[in-house]
C-alpha cells in the first residue's frame, strides 16, 4: 500500500526546489505567457531500492531489477505557476513480468513559467489487463520529480525527468512457483525519462 508520509521524508524538497530555481533563472516571466494547455510524453527507466512480495506464507524481499514506463499527460493552470493533469501510460516492472496500465492526477510548480523547469507530484492507480494484476483500491504509483527542457523551440520543448517514485501492485498470480500472492511493493525507485512538451 502506498504511504505518503513515508515518500515525504525519503526525498529533499528544498533541494528539488533550489535546482528548479537554478534551472530557470533566466527563463522568460511567468507574465510574458498567457494560460494554455500543456501537453506532454516521456519514457522512462528506473531502478528501485528495494522489492518487497508478500505472499500466503509470508514475505520475501527480491532483487531489484530495471522498471520501463511510457506517459502522457494533460495539464492546465489552476492557480499561478501551478498546474493540475490528468496522467495515463503503461508501466513494466522487470523483476516479476508485471506490466499494468496507470491512469491518475499530476500537479506541478513551475518556477517561472510554463517553459520552465517544474517540480511536479503524479498518483496513478495500476489497471489490471495483462493478467497478474487485481484490480484493487490503494495500488499504484506516488511519485515526486523534477522536470526541466533542455532544448526549445517554437512547438516543441524537449525536456528530462528526474524522479523518486513508489510502486505497487495487488496481485492475483504468483510470481514465484505456486504460492497465494497478496502484493508486491517496489520501494524508492529513483528514474530518469526523456520526453516532450506541447
Amino acid at each position: 500500500m502506498l504511504n505518503i508520509a513515508t515518500l515525504s521524508s525519503q526525498i529533499n524538497f528544498f533541494d528539488a526546489i533550489r535546482t528548479g530555481n537554478e534551472i530557470s533563472k533566466n527563463d522568460k516571466r511567468y507574465d510574458a505567457l498567457p494560460p494554455k494547455l500543456i501537453q506532454t510524453a516521456w519514457v522512462e527507466i528506473s531502478l528501485p531500492d528495494d522489492i518487497t512480495y508478500h505472499y500466503d506464507t509470508g514475505e520475501e524481499e527480491l532483487r531489484s531489477r530495471l522498471s520501463f514506463a511510457s506517459f502522457y499527460t494533460v495539464n492546465y493552470p489552476v492557480l499561478k505557476k501551478i498546474t493540475l493533469g490528468i496522467i495515463g501510460g503503461v508501466q513494466h516492472q522487470s523483476q516479476g513480468s508485471i506490466t499494468g496500465v496507470k491512469f491518475g492526477g499530476i500537479l506541478r510548480y513551475y518556477f517561472k513559467n510554463y517553459e520552465s523547469a517544474n517540480f511536479y507530484f503524479m498518483t496513478a492507480r495500476s489497471i489490471g489487463v495483462f493478467g497478474k494484476i487485481q484490480n484493487s483500491a490503494g495500488y499504484g504509483n506516488a511519485r515526486f520529480g523534477l522536470e526541466f527542457p533542455i532544448e526549445k523551440n517554437d512547438n516543441i520543448i524537449v525536456i528530462l525527468n528526474l524522479f523518486w517514485d513508489n510502486d505497487s501492485y495487488k496481485l492475483k498470480k504468483p510470481i514465484l512457483k505456486d504460492e497465494t500472492p497478496n502484493d508486491i511493493t517496489f520501494h524508492k525507485g529513483y528514474g530518469i525519462g526523456l520526453g516532450i512538451q506541447f
